[in-house]
């Protein structure tokens, strides 16, 4: 990773920049494959967390977004690119984006470098709904700036598993209705909602991860 790297994590929750880090901690993990002992892998997680900072603000509390942004820049120079990426319930997408697009002349900085915001799915709860976010990032965000994903769907594709199937002499013939009477699907997590038992209340879990 670039050594100007910057990741600023923002809520409604008080938290320390430390605590910011404890939650992080668990979810560095070596690269699977990658020569690096214990104690080189520990460094590697402390000089990442290093860059990793928490600032506290309202959803749609502009002077808190223009605190970050000045922040930011003093970071950045004379120069930056900024990602967003909205980690946060569908339902406040559009109070986001409306906030930092009252906060633009801080916030966006394609005069000195691409502003990029991720959304991911469930993209709405239907058509309607979906065409309503899609016109509220519209009214914040040019179309190239805004990336909406599903960060499951690309699992198959880092997995290799079509060309595992119809690349392989092996599974290739054998993986078809000829040979295979059904297929069960089991879905399953090892913790509760968690915190997200509002935005499961609204959108569902079928919605967020079924279709996958």
């Amino acid at each position: 990773l670039p050594e100007e790297l910057r990741v600023y994590g923002f809520a409604r929750s008080a938290k320390t920049d430390a605590a910011f880090r404890t939650t992080m901690r668990p979810m560095l993990k070596p690269t699977e494959g990658l020569d690096m002992d214990a104690a080189a892998a520990d460094a590697a997680r402390d000089a990442f967390l290093k860059r990793c900072v928490y600032r506290q603000g309202a959803y749609d509390s502009v002077d808190a977004m223009r605190r970050l942004a000045t922040e930011m820049t003093r970071a950045e120079g004379d120069s930056g690119n900024r990602l967003f990426y909205f980690a946060i319930p569908p339902s406040v997408f559009a109070a986001v984006s409306k906030t930092i697009a009252e906060a633009e002349g801080a916030m966006t900085t394609e005069a000195r470098g691409w502003t990029r915001v991720v959304v991911e799915k469930p993209f709405g709860r239907d058509s309607a709904s979906s065409s309503e976010l899609s016109a509220q990032l519209a009214a914040c965000f040019e179309e190239e700036q805004v990336y909406r994903i599903d960060h499951y769907l690309g699992k198959e594709m880092v997995q290799s598993t079509l060309a595992l199937r119809f690349a392989n002499r092996v599974f290739e013939p054998l993986w078809s209705n000829a040979h295979i009477s059904n297929v069960q699907i089991t879905f399953k997590e090892p913790f509760g909602t968690k915190g997200r038992g509002g935005y499961f209340d609204k959108f569902g879990i079928v919605r967020d991860v079924l279709q996958n």
